[in-house]
């Protein structure tokens, strides 16, 4: 059955004490955990950046929630393991498929990415018996459908720009015309080292603008470049592509502390987070002068660049 975050505290401890090893305990436990305290020392960035339903519908009697949640199950193990992930099951009893991806964001601590991938299994069941759902979190990304879709970069009808903020828009002209400017440079150069170094994912900052780029790890290093390409054009706020996240913001989002793999705090600095929009933002209508400055700029940098 799917969890239910209501569940009572002493239940799952119990749950857990039980059955230490079973994954589903330690997701539930972690979800009544997200939603009973607030974090001071660490951010897994839970907050809901899209939640996207297929309209496709499960039959009644294709047993398809019992297999969903073997799904979910199986990628928890994976993300416990290495903060990512891919499965694919098709039980017996079932004439529908699920292959499911999940991928927490390269700054995050195994902890945290715990944390959000927790969240974003509790709230992706709102699509349920829809036989295709993806969820991007701040810090993470899950995503189940019907068919092989991992080397999928990009999806015409759902890649989609999220561009609204709570600390309001640029107003005055002059600042304005400054904060797209920034936006482009720091979309240059963290496009640039997500594909030069930073296996996918960079964050960076230019002239105030902070920003984030992280590619799945499913999609190899063309598909990054295409889908950062793509995302880098729709630069209002967040991007959410079918095989990358792209975010700024000209406040600074992203973790301190470093990310799972122990990178030092340059690479941290190159590799980390994803791109928001937080402080100013630049109004969702603004985008033709940064399009064609990016655009340009990484058309001539984008032959020489090779993933390590």
């Amino acid at each position: 059955m799917i969890a239910d975050p209501e569940m009572n505290t002493k239940s799952i401890t119990s749950n857990l004490s039980h059955h230490p090893n079973n994954p589903s305990s330690w997701v539930l436990f972690a979800t009544l955990f997200l939603s009973s305290l607030s974090f001071s020392l660490s951010d897994p960035r839970i907050t809901e950046a899209g939640l996207y339903c297929g309209t496709a519908m499960a039959p009644l009697k294709a047993n398809y929630i019992p297999s969903f949640t073997k799904e979910m199950e199986s990628l928890s193990q994976l993300v416990t393991n290495q903060n990512w992930g891919t499965h694919f099951v098709n039980t017996s009893g079932s004439s529908i498929p699920i292959f499911g991806f999940a991928q927490c964001f390269k700054d995050l601590s195994n902890t945290d990415c715990l944390l959000c991938y927790a969240a974003s299994r509790t709230k992706i069941p709102r699509c349920l018996p829809s036989v295709s759902a993806r969820i991007y979190l701040d810090g993470c990304f899950l995503r189940y459908d019907n068919y092989s879709f991992y080397a999928e970069v990009s999806d015409p009808l759902r890649d989609t720009l999220n561009c609204t903020s709570q600390h309001g828009t640029v107003v005055d002209k002059t600042e304005r015309l400054k904060l797209e400017e920034g936006v482009g440079k720091v979309f240059e150069t963290v496009t640039n080292r997500a594909l030069a170094k930073g296996g996918g994912f960079a964050v960076g900052e230019v002239e105030g603008v902070y920003a984030l780029a992280q590619c799945w790890n499913t999609i190899g290093s063309d598909g990054c470049r295409e889908c950062l390409r793509k995302a880098g054009k729709e630069r209002d706020g967040r991007a959410l592509n079918a095989g990358c996240y792209l975010r700024y913001s000209t406040n600074k989002f992203y973790n301190e502390d470093g990310d799972a793999d122990g990178k030092n705090g340059e690479e941290i600095v190159d590799e980390r987070s994803d791109l928001l929009v937080s402080s100013k933002l630049l109004n969702c209508s603004c985008r033709h002068g940064f399009l064609m400055i990016f655009d340009a700029k990484l058309q001539m940098n984008v032959a020489t660049i090779v993933v390590e």
